[in-house]
């Protein structure tokens, strides 16, 4: 259900699954996965194919794609693994909007080439073990010293920091007794550089990207290293978060369109009690509501991204897509697991990959409880 897309958007689509077919086969991925393996080839092919410049601007060696294209591209990279999807999220969707949005001349001049051409990648550090959904509970502090700024703190956890050129970072450059919103500023941290350190931690899935906790022990960068302007990083990183939360509304659906897809090839070739079990309703029913509920999902979310390439943002719009394409992906990787049987429940299952990575996608970007505070509060209800 394309209705939303162009011939290029189709085109596109079309070339991104023939190569992830070709380079990831349902055995690589597993592989990649089962060995932590980080995917250098994808990433070389984005930067050779042209996909890092996807969400950069023509004069800076991009292609200026709309906020449907990056939703066109994700959504089938998420289909092959998250691993590959939220790389490219984090490292050149997130990176690339944050210069252009709050970025200095200097700054976009010097980087944005850098993305398109795929040799710089980004990683956020914003969330920390004790301020996550609680954002402005952040004890990262930047403290002014001679020509910059003295970073120290934890950040965590961080997809694909330890492998990124630079770290959007979150930090608190000043106290407000009346907001903890204010005197929160962002700050480009390019390792390698003294005081930084990575510690990886293990997750149940997108296990061919590294995540990790990132130390900042009185980490030292200049003053051109500060993103937008000092104290505004709650109002830009605001800004920031509706491309992300698309990107992973559409991650999301990809997910669970993979899953189902193969839920119904396994349905057609299993037999019990003489036929396909595919031929019984209890199997069949729910692989159709959630063949329908995708298909849903990816109408709010296309609807979403077209509004934001015509309008600018739209919270209210992203926030209902990612709520609902994320609630959607539980349910349908939990109904794909379930028609597998015991054989969806192994350690190294497909079904179950995607089952927990239908649940990551849940809690990125926002948990489905944060989207709906957002929805709230459009509804005049907070």
């Amino acid at each position: 259900m394309d209705v939303f897309l162009t011939d290029e958007q189709r085109r596109l689509r079309a070339e991104v699954r023939a190569w992830l077919d070709e380079a990831y086969p349902p055995q690589r991925v597993a592989a990649l996965e089962h060995d932590r393996e980080y995917p250098e080839e994808f990433w070389a092919a984005c930067a050779t194919r042209g996909w890092c410049g996807i969400p950069v601007p023509v004069e800076h060696g991009g292609r200026a794609g709309t906020v449907t294209d990056l939703c066109v591209f994700v959504e089938e990279v998420a289909k092959t693994t998250i691993s590959l999807a939220t790389l490219y999220i984090t490292a050149t969707i997130f990176g690339s909007h944050a210069l252009e949005i709050c970025g200095s001349p200097a700054q976009r001049e010097r980087l944005l080439p850098a993305v398109a051409a795929g040799a710089v990648r980004f990683g956020l550090a914003m969330s920390e073990p004790g301020a996550g959904s609680d954002f402005a509970a952040m004890t990262t502090t930047a403290t002014r010293v001679d020509g910059g700024w003295r970073i120290d703190g934890r950040k965590g956890p961080c997809s694909g920091a330890e492998r990124a050129e630079v770290l959007i970072t979150a930090a608190r450059t000043a106290t407000d007794p009346g907001s903890s919103h204010r005197g929160i500023s962002l700050f480009l941290v390019e390792p390698p550089v003294d005081g930084l350190r990575f510690e990886r931690r293990d997750f149940a899935a997108m296990r061919g990207l590294p995540v990790d906790d990132v130390v900042y022990d009185s980490v030292i960068v200049g003053d051109d290293a500060m993103l937008g302007a000092e104290g505004e990083g709650w109002r830009n990183l605001g800004r920031l978060m509706g491309p992300e939360r698309l990107a992973n509304a559409a991650q999301a659906v990809g997910v669970a369109q993979a899953a189902v897809d193969d839920a119904v090839g396994y349905a057609r070739q299993r037999r019990q009690y003489g036929k396909p079990i595919g031929g019984f309703q209890a199997v069949a029913h729910p692989l159709a509501t959630a063949h329908a509920e995708i298909a849903a999902a990816r109408l709010l979310v296309y609807g979403a991204a077209r509004k934001c390439d015509a309008d600018g943002p739209s919270p209210l719009e992203v926030s209902m897509a990612k709520m609902m394409a994320n609630n959607v992906a539980v349910r349908a990787t939990d109904a794909a697991l379930q028609t597998a049987g015991a054989r969806g429940y192994e350690e190294e299952s497909p079904f179950m990959r995607r089952f927990l990575e239908a649940r990551g996608c849940e809690l990125g970007g926002g948990t489905s409880q944060i989207q709906r505070n957002i929805i709230s509060r459009h509804l005049g209800l907070q």
